[in-house]
């Protein structure tokens, strides 16, 4: 049995009728953080949890105290939800522009300790700056970090910002790739910056490259500076141990794409057990922390498994990936894939059902599969229910438009 595969259309356009469409569909998301930094809910994902804390350590003066994190949200997630809710006056790119009555007190917090960037550290900018990408804002998070002017080809590299930089010039500039895969690698081998940032920003241009598929000299380049970089890393416990852990992550890339899965198995087998001897025995966020690098861990393990036919491994790894985060939907859109392959269309179907209560735009692809799940099962009715529950959240996959006219 073989899923369909869902991709909501690119570009601006879709991206308003998606928009549109969601003022109207009725499903809210769940969680408040991403409009407003409304206090996180029992279906808050990891990432809004990480979000708020973030917010609440940098206004009290203990950015300091944030721990290196993985991953972002979707970069249009307030839009996103803020559309959801019918609230497209929370659309806007002014962070001062927030609702009165959607803006809490640590929204305004924020904003006024990011009013005169000059009075940071440059810990503090680049807390800042992080927190700006995950609530949406990088035209804010580029001028907290003096970027809004940078001509990326000759930018400087600045060894307490590097990572922070690089992650604001992605999304300010999201064409502009190449320049700044160049940029990453020169960061990556200026020996005035801190080995574990050579390592992230190593990191960055192997995972690029991996993801496109692409086993080009770049990703070999990195993966030599990566390796040089690590060997230097001077830190203990859990900052060593998840540097080590997103480094091997990284690296299994390089086999993978050449075909050779042992030793592919064998890096992930390093950067697990790296990401064992890290997990935190105190501290809420530095356990975000870990949880935030052991979810694409997970992740990749159970693709990789499955990828392997090795559907029984594959099925434990998405079962760590509930206990991780069970309010992402992307771990049920995960387990329910390995299902589906299983042939449990049943247990699938659970699995999807999980992503309803979150509302906003994952209930759109959610719905979907459900449709596809009840129409092989023979329940037209419900079938075409989900699909046009799907359509009114989001109208512009093409693959939605064949099964609601496939019989």
């Amino acid at each position: 049995m073989e899923l369909p595969k869902y991709q909501a259309a690119p570009g601006a356009q879709a991206l308003t009728e998606r928009l549109m469409s969601l003022t109207t569909a009725g499903r809210p998301a769940a969680c408040p953080v991403y409009v407003g930094l409304g206090a996180p809910v029992t279906r808050s994902t990891n990432l809004a949890l990480i979000t708020y804390g973030i917010a609440r350590h940098l206004v009290n003066g203990a950015a300091h105290l944030v721990p290196a994190f993985n991953t972002f949200p979707q970069p249009e997630r307030r839009i996103l939800d803020a559309a959801s809710w019918d609230r497209v006056d929370a659309t806007s790119s002014d962070f001062a522009a927030m609702p009165v009555d959607l803006a809490s007190e640590l929204w305004w917090l924020v904003d006024e300790a990011c009013r005169a960037p000059g009075s940071l550290t440059a810990q503090e900018r680049c807390v800042a700056s992080d927190l700006m990408l995950r609530l949406g804002y990088p035209w804010r998070a580029g001028q907290i970090l003096g970027l809004l002017d940078t001509r990326i080809a000759d930018h400087p590299v600045n060894p307490e910002t590097a990572r922070a930089e690089l992650a604001v010039l992605l999304r300010l500039h999201p064409g502009a790739y190449p320049l700044l895969e160049e940029w990453a690698l020169r960061a990556a081998s200026d020996p005035a910056v801190p080995p574990e940032t050579r390592v992230r920003l190593a990191n960055y241009v192997v995972v690029a490259n991996g993801k496109r598929g692409a086993d080009v000299p770049a990703l070999r380049r990195a993966v030599k500076l990566g390796r040089r970089a690590m060997t230097e890393v001077t830190l203990v416990g859990m900052d060593r141990h998840l540097t080590e852990h997103t480094f091997y992550r990284a690296i299994a890339y390089e086999p993978y794409l050449r075909g050779e899965m042992p030793q592919t198995m064998e890096f992930l087998d390093r950067a697990a057990a790296a990401l064992a001897r890290a997990e935190p025995a105190t501290g809420p966020l530095e356990l975000l922390s870990w949880k935030d690098h052991a979810f694409p861990m997970y992740e990749t393990l159970a693709k990789t498994l499955l990828g392997q036919g090795r559907i029984g491994e594959a099925l434990k790894a998405t079962s760590t990936l509930t206990a991780i985060s069970p309010y992402d939907h992307r771990v049920w859109e995960a387990q329910a894939k390995v299902l589906v392959a299983a042939d449990d269309l049943t247990g699938a179907i659970r699995a999807w059902e999980q992503v309803l209560p979150q509302g906003g735009l994952p209930v759109a692809p959610a719905a979907f599969y459900l449709g596809w799940a009840y129409r092989q099962l023979g329940d037209v009715g419900l079938a075409r229910d989900y699909l046009a529950l799907s359509r009114a959240i989001d109208p512009t996959p093409s693959v939605l438009a064949e099964q609601m006219v496939s019989r």
